[in-house]
């Protein structure tokens, strides 16, 4: 049976989550206390089972046809017993209906590894969400006019100002920006922008990478690569790969329920 998820499933949903996703305790932590809603968790389950289950969070993209709701397709997972038996198909395509009855216009979602963009084409998935990553070495802070400093709430219009304002795109709220804030400045190094005369020219979400390396998952602003110095000095590391709207790695993939044509675009910070 499939169903959304109700109150009295979140031991269960929890336990299948860490069985899928072990290893990182503290993001399980930080997901079921500020993001986990069993409004939108769709769940597999036979005789009482929980055999798979996936999260449909709502959101905004801008493509060429305007700017329409569609889901982020997140945390789908099926339990190990329970796989080969095409329970995810059956979620997936469940997914789909749901989203034609409520008017979405897509599915979007972003593969956890290379091999699963093949597996989500069969949906009629493609890629069209693009990055650029470069590894930034420690050297010479050259803004010495420029302010560097953590970020904070207060901050939001400046970064949505800063954030992608062409082509396809999908879209943030200020609650948006305000989960992801919480994210990084809980489990990550933090939110970290340049500023000058008063204007935020670059932010940075950093994350630890490693010994004495960082990776900022996402950077935006004409002064990322200064703000990156600033950061490796900040944080007394060597390396920092950086993560920027491009066009060269693909990250994420499209479903549209209608014949919109499928552009290349940008997304990021989704939890991935």
């Amino acid at each position: 049976m499939i169903r959304f998820a109700h109150g009295g499933d979140i031991d269960t949903v929890r336990m299948l989550w860490k069985r899928c996703f072990p290893g990182d305790e503290a993001f399980t932590q930080w997901f079921f206390d500020n993001q986990y809603d069993p409004a939108v968790t769709l769940l597999d389950e036979e005789d009482g089972k929980l055999c798979s289950m996936l999260q449909m969070f709502p959101y905004q993209l801008r493509d060429a046809r305007g700017i329409r709701t569609v889901t982020y397709i997140y945390g789908a997972c099926t339990a190990q017993e329970c796989r080969r038996q095409h329970r995810m198909d059956r979620l997936l395509m469940h997914s789909f209906e749901l989203d034609r009855q409520a008017g979405r216009a897509a599915s979007v979602l972003i593969p956890q590894e290379e091999w699963l963009f093949g597996f989500y084409d069969q949906f009629g998935y493609r890629t069209a969400f693009f990055v650029d990553t470069q590894t930034v070495s420690r050297g010479d802070i050259q803004k010495k006019d420029a302010v560097f400093r953590r970020l904070t709430e207060d901050d939001i219009p400046a970064m949505q100002a800063l954030y992608p304002a062409e082509g396809m795109c999908l879209l943030r709220s200020e609650d948006d920006w305000r989960t992801q804030l919480n994210l990084f400045h809980t489990l990550g190094i933090g939110a970290f922008g340049l500023q000058r005369k008063e204007t935020l020219t670059a932010y940075a979400f950093v994350w630890q990478d490693g010994a004495n390396k960082l990776w900022a998952q996402e950077a935006c602003g004409a002064d990322v690569f200064d703000l990156s110095q600033e950061i490796l000095h900040a944080c007394d590391c060597s390396e920092m790969r950086v993560t920027m709207p491009g066009t060269r790695q693909k990250l994420g993939c499209i479903r549209y329920h209608d014949d919109t044509p499928v552009q290349s675009g940008y997304f990021n910070l989704l939890f991935n």
